[in-house]
């Protein structure tokens, strides 16, 4: 074997375990999900910049009068990311999170970004289900 083909072996074997490593993050992340369905709507938000500090994905739950209930968030350069509980968010309203006027000081920009996101998604939802869509 060539210097050459080895090469590309070595690229071509770290490409396929970085995806393997993001498709076991993502279905971890998803499991996650699936136990913040039990305490009402759930939406998922993103904020960030990919090459800038990396992206942060927030889940927020809340219940039918458009209060949070409990969240996660998913932040990290890297595919060994886990999500964690962010519970900073916890008896909000969607509104004053959308408005931005309850804001988590200490809270990474990326972070409050992703959560007015995962807020909107939610009141827009609920805003449908009213109107009986």
């Amino acid at each position: 074997m060539t210097y050459l083909t080895k090469l590309l072996l070595v690229i071509a074997a770290m490409w396929a375990s970085q995806l393997a490593l993001a498709y076991l993050q993502a279905k971890k992340f998803q499991a996650d999900l699936r136990s913040l369905r039990q305490y009402g709507t759930v939406a998922i938000g993103m904020g960030g910049r990919r090459y800038r500090g990396g992206r942060a994905f927030v889940a927020l739950a809340a219940d039918e009068n458009g209060m949070i209930v409990t969240g996660l968030v998913l932040r990290g350069l890297t595919v060994f990311a886990k999500s964690k509980p962010l519970n900073t968010y916890n008896g909000f309203s969607l509104t004053d999170i959308i408005s931005g006027t309850r804001v988590v000081l200490g809270e990474p920009k990326k972070v409050q970004e992703a959560t007015q996101m995962a807020a909107q998604h939610i009141q827009d939802h609920l805003a449908r289900v009213e109107q009986g869509e």
